[in-house]
């Protein structure tokens, strides 16, 4: 049985279905219009920030101080805030802001809640694809123009039947990852790139099997978790342990599939996360 109460965990999933249309209303118009993209990294790294993400970010936080004061709130562009209560939210305003700068559809906004470090509310909203996945109450649903449809994913057993999705290989991994993840690919049925949390929200709708992914922050991470668990997949870390911190991930649709995979990613040369 869960600590807190119903009413608790109602009112923040109405708030998190809030914060994403207040996030569409704002992102969904900059990207017609970027702006230009800050790099945050250093060297010859690019890691891009927008306005979309500064102020997307920033009035998600005011709305969630001004509604659950005591609650926690992590981000991606600001500090943390630290509430004085057992519930959290760990928000990511563009998830995959190269593809909003570039014009591809396919970005998100991702919302979690967390009761006691435990995600309990994911949300991955796409406004350019008018689609929303939401995973509440141990299911996952699409929500769009249609109603709300609940989703699975599917069964496969094999590695050679799998389709397999990464963001980016090249960038993500190190020389021993990629070792790992091109010996799953190469096995694997066939893979598709660049799809950033969209990937995941394909996986628990059945049209996916996998998803091999490093570099990822708690943001990227903790929304995920309870659309592709409730969808009835798994998502952990490259050895079986939690994937709240981020890292690296591995996501399956069907959850009989990982222990046919971690073989091969435990003989990842590099450990470094």
């Amino acid at each position: 049985m869960e600590l807190y109460s119903k009413p608790d965990y109602k009112s923040r999933l109405a708030l998190a279905r809030r914060l994403a249309d207040r996030a569409k209303a704002l992102t969904l118009p900059l990207f017609a219009d970027p702006g230009i993209a800050e790099n945050k990294a250093s060297g010859t790294d690019f890691d891009p920030v927008t306005q979309a993400d500064i102020e997307g970010e920033r009035l998600m936080r005011a709305i969630i101080r001004e509604d659950m004061p005591d609650d926690t709130i992590i981000g991606e562009e600001f500090d943390d805030h630290h509430g004085s209560g057992p519930w959290s939210w760990t928000l990511d305003p563009i998830d995959g802001t190269r593809a909003f700068v570039a014009g591809v559809p396919v970005w998100s906004t991702l919302i979690a809640v967390s009761y006691e470090d435990k995600p309990v509310i994911g949300i991955i909203d796409h406004p350019a694809l008018s689609q929303r996945f939401v995973g509440y109450d141990g299911k996952a649903y699409r929500e769009g123009g249609n109603g709300t449809t609940q989703i699975s994913a599917r069964p496969c057993k094999q590695i050679k039947d799998i389709v397999l999705g990464c963001t980016e290989p090249l960038a993500m991994f190190s020389p021993g990852e990629r070792a790992s993840y091109e010996m799953i690919r190469r096995t694997a049925k066939f893979s598709r790139l660049g799809l950033d949390a969209y990937g995941y929200a394909l996986l628990a709708s059945g049209r996916m099997d996998m998803i091999l992914e490093a570099l990822l922050k708690p943001c990227d991470v903790r929304a995920l978790m309870p659309i592709v668990e409730g969808a009835g997949g798994k998502i952990t870390g490259w050895h079986g342990e939690s994937p709240i911190n981020g890292g690296r991930v591995v996501a399956a649709g069907d959850p009989d599939l990982l222990d046919e995979v971690y073989p091969y990613l435990q003989r990842a040369m590099d450990t470094k996360l």
